[in-house]
């Protein structure tokens, strides 16, 4: 993976400062990274038939989040970080992707938003379309009180027979190892695998010694596969934590990385390579919606965004 060396930090929403600035900070001290502020103003309804009293308002929100950022640049510049303001208006999602893409940026950083309507599920509209639709590394910051990160947990898909699936776990991996490497937290690699078909087997006239047979096998194959990527993507086993575990991935990961109080989750997503247009995974996406910690979602490889830049 390319090194963090340039960050892109929105600001805008409700968060703990203190936690927002202190993780950032360590990031980008330790990177050696730059960061940019964005603050996006979202267009204001009936935007085409504005009043002057609509006139004073969008400019007094303005003047507030200038403020906000004024206040963010100042703390990260007394840790050292050297730091650049942004504003614009629009789309929230849409600005910020287009400033990633013009920016070159190596990572985003967000506070993540609760979505409005279930407040049990951290992330919002705006996150979910930057999950799916951004193609640089997007860090869905949690509200938190908490000024560093202690545990960073890694989630990865292992098909080798599967190119994109297998490039995607490696930057994952690569991902999780350069962050915790950063700011000195353990990591946890964690890796869910099934036997496809083996309800229905069981089911059916296949003996019960059979089916636990193929079930051993891919377990096997499962458990090389895992080791062969921490290898590959020099992460020594007994400096890390490996939950490997069968069943349902949907449900084990979120359930494991709160058990472990997890500050930070790193996902890969899946999407078509080289396509404009964004999917996340069945399992990614269920995955987001039940955990309660901060995301680091990373695209595949050749990823185009389909939000026009101009």
């Amino acid at each position: 993976m390319n090194e963090i060396r340039n960050i892109l930090l929105v600001v805008d929403g409700k968060y703990n400062t203190e936690a927002l600035v202190g993780e950032v900070t360590t990031v980008a001290t330790d990177a050696g990274a730059q960061v940019t502020l964005l603050s996006v103003l979202d267009t204001p309804p009936g935007h085409h038939t504005l009043t002057a009293e609509s006139v004073d308002l969008h400019q007094w929100v303005e003047e507030d989040h200038l403020k906000q950022m004024k206040e963010i640049a100042a703390k990260l510049t007394q840790g050292g970080v050297q730091v650049t303001m942004k504003q614009c208006s629009g789309k929230p999602y849409q600005e910020i992707i287009r400033e990633a893409v013009r920016g070159d940026y190596d990572l985003i950083i967000k506070p993540a938003e609760y979505e409005s309507r279930v407040k049990n599920i951290l992330f919002g509209g705006t996150d979910m379309q930057l999950f799916r639709m951004c193609p640089k590394p997007i860090w869905a910051f949690k509200p938190t009180s908490n000024t560093e990160l202690r545990k960073i947990m890694v989630a990865v898909d292992l098909l080798p027979d599967d190119p994109e699936k297998t490039a995607l776990a490696d930057r994952v991996l690569q991902w999780g190892k350069h962050v915790s490497g950063l700011v000195g937290a353990p990591l946890d690699v964690v890796h869910i695998w099934d036997l496809y078909g083996e309800t229905t087997l069981r089911g059916r006239s296949v003996s019960a010694y059979t089916v636990d047979r193929l079930a051993q096998k891919e377990e096997q194959k499962h458990r090389q596969w895992l080791d062969d990527a921490l290898a590959k993507n020099g992460l020594v086993q007994e400096e890390v934590q490996i939950h490997f575990h069968k069943g349902d991935a949907e449900k084990l990961i979120p359930d494991i990385a709160n058990t472990m109080e997890t500050d930070l989750l790193v996902i890969g997503t899946v999407g078509r390579t080289g396509i404009p247009g964004f999917f996340i995974g069945n399992t990614a996406d269920s995955v987001l919606r039940q955990i309660s910690c901060s995301v680091l979602a990373i695209k595949p490889e050749g990823f185009l965004t389909p939000v026009k830049l101009d």
